[in-house]
């Protein structure tokens, strides 16, 4: 069998902003992928996966400085020899951030911008997209910007490039995530059905992935590894934390007053302007509360209108009748806003300073309460509680530990109620539960927003669901 991916001893170090080599992240890792194979490759997060996925896809070191030693062939042609645009149909990537792999002003755009580089013609290009926009379940979204997509839309937009590009490997990283059921399973099935060579890499070990591998491989020591079935999931279970008891498993909250967030009879509507074809959104919420110490999930298909819900709570958007309340009293949404912390799916939109240091000093520093002495420590504690390291530049940082910073800063703030956009995808198990624990801590109410319904299982005191524009208790 020819092989698509041949990796041998391969070493990477990346640059750092101060021109210093880091630490390595791979020490002779070797990898084979058999054409037409399909592989899972588990990791725990900030292991080097997606810098592994990136320099598969000939753009790191390129445009991500570091060097690199080792060889690695696609197809039988010597990676080092092609450009990234060389690849565009051997390999394709769909990235564990999918707002980073846009480029284009709409969906329909975005299918196309890869067929126009391969000089095809108008009617094959639009044969093409026509059939991954049905595929995909994206007909009605082919004028809609990528600002105006939820985070699942996004993400099924990423795999429709990936689609009408026709690449012999696809590269998927993290792709189960942002996906509701539906379409958790149709990816599921495409994988099944393609004659193509696929590698998936995952931090967490999902119900969808059993039976769908030829080969389950482990990154762990910066080594690929390649233990029996039986033994890799227990093992990869401890790399991750997942085998030691929850964070949130008899947690003493800090004694506090307790409030309740709630709403009823809110409605509200959402147009998306750049969607032709598209109908006013509404929502309905009878009936809401979440109380002081409380862990609620809320569940729905992608686009139904949960990060909407999130954008009221926190008074980002206003409703078009009803209110949103403190203890029976309607909030402002400026008063809102300094009760409601809302972790946005994204953390690239919520940080934007140099450093960590920075990012996690900036809402203390507006406190005139806090001397000097007492801010640094607060933010050095904060850190470390995070996993987080001061100097450390977060444009450079893994996607998991952006959310981590992302996390820590609202920590600071101290907010009596949290709204967790997706907070678990990306990250383990472990990681999405020690950071809900921190956040708990104070006696915060916490919202997560999940697609992950054995998880919200697992770890929900009460739930709600969204389903045709309307909220109600699970």
């Amino acid at each position: 069998m020819q092989h698509a991916l041949h990796i041998s001893n391969l070493e990477f170090t990346y640059r750092s902003w101060k021109e210093e080599e880091c630490d390595s992240l791979f020490s002779n890792l070797s990898l084979k992928l058999g054409e037409g194979s399909k592989t899972l490759l588990l990791a725990p997060f900030n292991k080097g996966k997606t810098t592994l996925a990136k320099i598969i896809c000939g753009v790191c070191p390129k445009y991500f400085p570091g060097n690199l030693r080792g060889t690695i062939s696609l197809f039988g042609r010597d990676l080092s020899t092609l450009e990234p645009w060389d690849l565009l149909t051997s390999c394709s990537y769909v990235s564990q951030n999918p707002q980073e792999q846009f480029v284009a002003t709409s969906v329909e755009e975005e299918l196309a911008f890869g067929l126009e580089s391969l000089g095809l013609s108008r009617s094959e290009m639009k044969e093409r997209i026509d059939a991954a926009l049905g595929h995909w379940g994206l007909e009605s979204l082919r004028t809609s910007s990528q600002q105006e997509l939820s985070g699942g839309e996004r993400k099924r937009v990423l795999l429709a490039v990936q689609e009408v590009l026709q690449a012999r490997l696809w590269i998927l990283d993290e792709a189960f995530d942002d996906l509701d059921q539906t379409w958790r399973d149709q990816l599921r099935k495409t994988i099944q059905e393609s004659d193509n060579t696929i590698l998936v890499l995952a931090s967490r070990y999902l119900q969808e992935f059993s039976d769908l591998f030829d080969q389950v491989v482990l990154l762990d020591q910066k080594r690929i590894h390649t233990p029996a079935f039986d033994a890799l999931l227990p093992r990869f279970s401890r790399l991750c934390g997942d085998d030691l008891p929850s964070p949130l498993d008899g947690q003493v909250l800090d004694s506090c007053k307790k409030h309740t967030l709630s709403c009823i009879d809110l409605q509200a509507q959402r147009k998306r302007l750049s969607t032709l074809q598209g109908q006013m959104f509404s929502l309905s919420v009878p009936n809401f509360h979440l109380d002081s110490g409380e862990l609620v999930t809320l569940v729905g298909p992608n686009g139904s209108g949960k990060s909407s819900f999130s954008r009221l709570l926190c008074g980002l958007d206003d409703p078009i009748s009803g209110a949103v309340c403190i203890d029976g009293q309607p909030f402002t949404s400026k008063e809102l806003s300094k009760k409601v912390g809302y972790l946005f799916q994204n953390p690239d939109l919520q940080i934007f300073l140099p450093t960590v240091e920075e990012e996690l000093s900036w809402s203390l520093k507006r406190r005139k309460d806090l001397k000097p002495e007492e801010m640094r420590s607060r933010v050095s504690e904060c850190a470390d509680l995070f996993g987080l390291k001061l100097g450390d530049t977060p444009t450079t940082m893994s996607y998991p530990l952006r959310k981590a910073l992302q996390a820590a800063v609202y920590f600071l703030l101290d907010r009596p109620f949290y709204v967790l956009d997706e907070l678990d995808s990306s990250l383990t198990y472990n990681s999405a539960l020690s950071i809900i624990a921190r956040l708990r801590q104070k006696g915060a109410g916490l919202l997560l927003i999940t697609h992950d319904r054995q998880f919200a299982r697992g770890i929900a005191q009460r739930g709600y669901g969204i389903g045709d524009g309307r909220m109600a208790s699970l």
